[in-house]
């Protein structure tokens, strides 16, 4: 694939930052990369991250009249999805321990890390992290250490959400595995993160350039990512739900 086709791609079209005095050092520096691509003949190989997944089956599962529900979405902050959901109509609060750029009239902002974050009981009609649980306790991002932080992590979003309401969770899968910057969940650690699941769903791609598929526990359990500290490593994305009795 020649850089000159993907490039248009590499600008988000859902933000816009004007009044930058650096538009024309942007301009230059992609003028730059498609001169060079050309003069070197590289082929650009494109992976698709777990977000081409995730997001999907986020909106098809929340069946909430927007106006009327208030959420609360922990690790929002490098995602737009406070954004995206405040624009549909509904109340949100965002809960992460490093700054949240970005304001809406219908958004509310928590910085906090959640393991010395205090839940308010029942409060929320529904709770959301894509891809964020995996993290916790690891401190890869200078937040704290604890061997079971994903564990703290999920307890305390089903505190916050009413009796009746769901969690809506994504996490990396694939064979079991924890390194310095995530977990990697397969069917039983997932069991054990959320015994209450309703809906479990895995999806996967066969290596860093694959497409993405959704398959069975007993195929991701043998998905090994080529390299985990790469950007959008994942080969294997979890979806999970799960109802708050």
């Amino acid at each position: 694939m020649r850089y000159d086709d993907i490039e248009i791609y590499r600008r988000n079209k859902s933000i816009a930052f004007d009044g930058l005095e650096t538009w024309w050092l942007q301009r230059l520096c992609r003028k730059t990369l498609r001169v060079a691509a050309r003069l070197l003949g590289r082929q650009i190989e494109v992976a698709f991250a777990d977000r081409v997944v995730e997001y999907p089956l986020l909106f098809g599962r929340l069946d909430l009249e927007p106006s009327r529900s208030h959420l609360l979405d922990f690790g929002c902050v490098e995602d737009l999805l406070p954004m995206h959901l405040c624009a549909l109509g509904y109340r949100v609060t965002g809960l992460d321990f490093r700054p949240y750029p970005f304001r809406h009239e219908r958004f509310d902002f928590i910085q906090s890390d959640i393991l010395s974050w205090q839940p308010p009981e029942g409060r929320f009609d529904g709770a959301i992290s894509i891809s964020t649980i995996e993290h916790v306790g690891l401190g890869a991002y200078g937040d704290p250490v604890s061997a079971d932080g994903d564990k703290i992590a999920v307890a305390k979003l089903f505190r916050a959400v009413k009796a009746g309401g769901r969690l809506f969770l994504t996490v990396p899968a694939g064979r079991a595995t924890t390194t310095p910057l995530m977990r990697v969940y397969d069917a039983a650690r997932l069991r054990e993160l959320v015994p209450n699941a309703e809906t479990v769903r895995f999806f996967a791609k066969r290596g860093r350039y694959g497409d993405w598929n959704e398959v069975g526990p007993e195929a991701i359990a043998e998905i090994v990512c080529d390299d985990y500290a790469a950007v959008g490593a994942a080969h294997g994305v979890a979806f999970i739900v799960a109802q708050k009795q």
